[in-house]
């Protein structure tokens, strides 16, 4: 029966929780739909309040041409040019329109002859090159010819979104030129609110005016998710998604302009509080059932309250019986702390019989209770609030006659009970301790051992450091007495020749000359030693990643060039900053790309790929892969060393990569080689990530 009760209460929870989940549901969807309807209201309003400011910054330029037209000095430049070029006439209306722009804020003013080449305009100070014929094909330009005021919008990939403005210029009653007003229109709304969301875009749909500004150059579909949501009121709601968040739009094309106007309010808060509305009404559902389920609880649990008071009857003294049965000593004491029940495992302890046992205090049968202790203090509490409980305490117990043993002791109040009663638990450790002194000096006798072991392997590794030392010693020093050999000897031929050759300075010229370039790439060699022993720089700063590509690209192009090699820096980001200086970054860089550069000489087609990514929002990882035969993994824990090359000997110093390892190293970052997914070698290297405002830090 209680079983068939238990399944209907389950399946009527689930319905409740079914039917109150569908009810907020439709809740949530009721509030959104009136959110979206006052929405599309307010939005109708920005829409109309956007054209209105648009329309006045355009008219704002209206009357520039029309004022350019009247002035002498113009009409009589686009006269005379018809027969003769007039320098000092031309610099002067140009600077007449330099003022008037700086004043009017176009992005430029320009004065067309008859034929509709350009003879004046305000930028002439940037020595800009025009068409001869820029505007003549233009309609603006025809219609000013026809004697009407021209407008034309121009978007050409690429490039900037002008609007243009034009007047004809007349000589008495004959049409002799044009005034072109040219204006930005991505600088038209310079104050547009940060929080006004808005987007001008023409006939193919490319934005050209915007806030905010990166959407310009966009084409709509490209930044949003479009869709339309129809409301309670009839009214079509359209939604675009961008950025993973709904705005509510509303557009409408300006025929005279050709452009469509899109205003566009966020509907983050809308939705949120419509969420928050049918998570409320779920909530109060649910609450209302467990209320529901709670009266119906009580009353059951009263009815099974005398139950349970006749079980607890017939459980107390078959408790009583497990008690006496107890392996570990179990007494329960009154609140001044007198023994009133105790097991027979407690009474074997303390060598007592249990008629003896009771009615002693419990601190009768402890020796040496240290003050201030927690013990202490738990004993001296008993049938006060400021008892606390204690487990796992050490003691010494007395064992009658005159003996005594180690015991954990725990002291913790009966809650069942009316009265203060306290049950105090006795647990013989003697066992325990013997093995405690055991393993005590067990220990001793191993941290002794250790000692001796760890002062033979800090011998041996001494010996082993010593000897690496030698290794990388004799390895620098066959390195460089091979590297400096050749010069030397070199050298010395070409002082001996020329000794012989004194009378002949041409040829002793020559000599000099080779012996100037032994001299330089012995200083090569030394400048590499240099290098490697170069310190940590003193002050960090961003660097760019690209910038240093730049560089690198710049010093390295006559090789690339020659090698006929493929260099890939596509997926570097313009935008990644490491903290750093330009020198030292620009080594990395270069040693890397030369020794990529030495691995594809062999290969038919050879490629250099570069690569950086954001780690966590702190680092940057930067690659360099190579298509190259690649790096045994057992060369790699070697590769960073000094003086350890793989190239035949001649071939360089082994300082490459080790100058390499320490300039990461010094510049807080790490550098790992690897497999290549193009087949070579990979240098990973991971810096901390910079932006232009990092101050440089020491």
């Amino acid at each position: 029966m209680a079983r068939k009760t238990s399944k209907r209460i389950i399946w009527i929870g689930i319905a409740w929780c079914l039917i109150s989940v569908l009810l907020g549901l439709g809740v949530g969807k009721l509030s959104k739909d009136l959110s979206y309807q006052a929405l599309h209201d307010e939005t109708s309003d920005r829409l109309l309040a956007s054209i209105h400011r648009v329309r006045g910054a355009l008219n704002a330029f209206h009357y520039l041409p029309f004022l350019l037209t009247q002035n002498d000095d113009v009409i009589r430049l686009v006269d005379e040019t018809r027969h003769t070029q007039q320098t000092d006439l031309i610099e002067q209306v140009s600077r007449y329109l330099e003022q008037t722009n700086l004043v009017a804020g176009a992005s430029g003013l320009f004065i067309v002859n008859q034929q509709g080449k350009t003879v004046a305009y305000s930028d002439w100070r940037d020595n800009q090159s025009l068409a001869t014929n820029e505007f003549a094909q233009l309609p603006l330009f025809q219609l000013a010819e026809r004697g009407e005021e021209g407008r034309f919008y121009d978007n050409k990939p690429g490039h900037p979104a002008y609007y243009y403005l034009s007047a004809p210029i007349y000589q008495s009653t004959h049409f002799v030129g044009a005034a072109i007003v040219r204006i930005n229109l991505e600088n038209l709304l310079p104050d547009s609110p940060q929080d006004e969301l808005f987007a001008i875009s023409d006939d193919s749909d490319e934005i050209f005016i915007a806030s905010p500004q990166r959407w310009i150059g966009e084409h709509k579909n490209g930044i949003s998710t479009q869709q339309q949501i129809p409301l309670s009121n009839g009214v079509n709601a359209n939604i675009w998604q961008i950025d993973h968040q709904h705005y509510l739009t509303q557009s409408v094309r300006l025929d005279d302009l050709g452009w469509t106007f899109t205003t566009l309010t966020s509907a983050r808060a809308n939705e949120r509080y419509s969420d928050m509305l049918a998570a409320i009404t779920i909530a109060v559902l649910w609450i209302l059932g467990v209320w529901m389920l709670y009266l119906r609880e009580r009353r059951l649990k009263k009815l099974s309250q005398q139950e349970t008071r006749d079980v607890l009857a017939r459980n107390e003294e078959q408790q009583r019986s497990i008690i006496s049965n107890a392996e570990v000593g179990l007494l329960t004491l009154n609140a001044s702390g007198h023994i009133r029940f105790i097991n027979p495992k407690a009474a074997q302890q303390f060598n007592l019989t249990i008629e003896q046992a009771i009615g002693q205090p419990l601190q009768t049968l402890l020796l040496d209770v240290t003050p201030n202790t927690s013990l202490d203090a738990a004993l001296k509490a008993f049938g006060s609030p400021q008892f606390t409980p204690i487990i796992g305490v050490e003691a010494r117990g007395k064992r009658q006659p005159d003996s005594h043993f180690p015991a954990l002791i725990s002291l913790r109040v009966m809650t069942h009970s009316h009265q203060h009663e306290y049950l105090a638990t006795v647990v013989d450790i003697s066992r325990r301790k013997q093995l405690e002194q055991a393993l005590l000096d067990a220990n001793e006798s191993l941290e002794h051992k250790v000692q001796q072991r760890t002062l033979a392997l800090e011998n041996a590794q001494n010996e082993l450091i010593q000897a690496g030392k030698m290794a990388a010693l004799g390895r620098m020093s066959t390195a460089i007495v091979h590297e400096l050999n050749q010069p030397l000897t070199a050298m010395r031929t070409y002082i001996a020749i020329s000794r012989q050759l004194l009378d002949e300075p041409d040829m002793v010229k020559e000599n000099l000359s080779l012996l100037d370039d032994l001299t330089q790439r012995m200083a090569v060699i030394t400048s590499q030693l240099k290098t490697f022993a170069y310190k940590k720089p003193e002050q960090v700063s961003p660097v760019s990643l690209q910038t240093a590509i730049n560089q690198t690209t710049i010093l390295l192009r006559q090789r690339l060039e020659t090698d006929q090699i493929e260099l890939d820096c596509s997926q570097v980001d313009g935008d990644h900053y490491v903290l750093g200086d330009n020198a030292r970054v620009e080594q990395v860089l270069v040693n890397l790309v030369s020794n990529a550069c030495d691995a594809l000489a062999e290969q038919s087609q050879k490629v250099i790929c570069m690569r950086s990514e954001i780690i966590d929002n702190t680092h940057i990882r930067f690659t360099v892969d190579d298509n190259g035969p690649g790096i045994p993994e057992a060369q790699h824990s070697q590769l960073f060393e000094p003086f350890y090359t793989t190239k035949s000997m001649g071939s360089g110093l082994g300082l490459g990569l080790a100058i390499v390892a320490a300039i990461v190293r010094d510049l807080n970052g790490t550098i790992k080689v690897d497999q290549s997914p193009l087949g070579g070698a990979r240098f990973a290297i991971t810096w901390p990530l910079a932006t232009l405002e990092t101050q440089p830090s020491p």
